[in-house]
């Protein structure tokens, strides 16, 4: 079964009504919307007949219902207990089952909560002011969700099934993260031109020209260089529209263009130097 056929009642619970952020203790949204779903999911007909299932194939589930799985897998901060890590192994095997996943990444919920993402200094010391820590909450819970779905049916005898799953959740949430942060540097509004704003959109640049791009785009949200100045930078060096037709879109003569363009490039070389 795909990994998307069961994120009906999850992506709801993401995209529920979210309107608090996070404050002292108090639980993190996505977290409050899942367990309501637990309580609900955990007694469904459907829910006891996968029941049967999981205690003919794992005998470490024998006998217990899915809230007496989730229950039993107990954590302390980022340690679980001898018993949990069997529930969680034996959770993994059938992960394949849609609601034996929906019951992994609940016993996983205590284990994500506790996780160090929601620091801003997450992500190598990237500053994540742009982000409400609701969001990195669900998409780490996501993160962790989709992993399940990778390592469905694996069987990892001795392993540490929690911090396989959040380990690789918090790592891919880290690399999106770094991603987002790069994207923002690298992409600012250089000024008016006749298509609205000009911007620099860097993931398609070749290193030189993604390098002379990063340079201007910070001499200009640092100030050093004037909205005109950097966007007749990067139209010219970055993009290599002739410096002619810049100067047409800028409003410049033929001659004022190429006199722009040489204190433009000293303003940018002796203020970096």
């Amino acid at each position: 079964m795909p990994a998307t056929a069961f994120t009906g009642p999850i992506t709801g619970a993401f995209t529920g009504a979210i309107s608090n952020e996070h404050r002292g203790g108090a639980k993190l949204p996505v977290f409050v919307s899942l367990e309501r779903e637990w309580e609900y999911l955990a007694e469904t007909p459907a829910m006891r007949a996968c029941q049967r299932d999981w205690w003919a194939a794992e005998p470490a589930l024998e006998g217990l219902g899915a809230s007496d799985v989730v229950e039993r897998a107990r954590w302390e901060g980022y340690r679980i207990s001898p018993e949990g890590a069997s529930l969680l192994s034996a959770l993994l095997r059938l992960a394949a089952c849609r609601s034996a996943s929906r019951c992994l990444l609940q016993a996983l919920l205590p284990r994500l909560a506790a996780e160090n993402v929601y620091t801003p200094a997450f992500g190598h010391g990237v500053g994540e002011g742009f982000r409400r820590r609701a969001d990195t909450a669900a998409d780490f819970v996501a993160e962790c969700f989709a992993a399940i779905w990778r390592h469905a049916g694996e069987d990892r005898p001795g392993h540490d099934v929690g911090r396989l799953l959040v380990s690789e959740a918090a790592r891919r949430l880290r690399t999106a993260r770094q991603a987002e942060r790069r994207h923002q540097l690298r992409t600012v509004a250089l000024g008016p031109c006749d298509a609205g704003r000009l911007s620099a959109g860097l993931f398609g640049a070749r290193s030189r020209a993604e390098w002379l791009a990063s340079v201007v785009v910070e001499a200009r949200r640092e100030g050093r260089l004037s909205a005109e100045q950097a966007a007749l930078l990067y139209a010219t060096r970055v993009q290599g529209v002739p410096a002619s037709e810049v100067g047409r879109r800028q409003g410049l003569a033929p001659r004022a263009v190429y006199h722009a363009l040489s204190r433009a490039e000293h303003a940018l070389v002796s203020r970096a130097a």
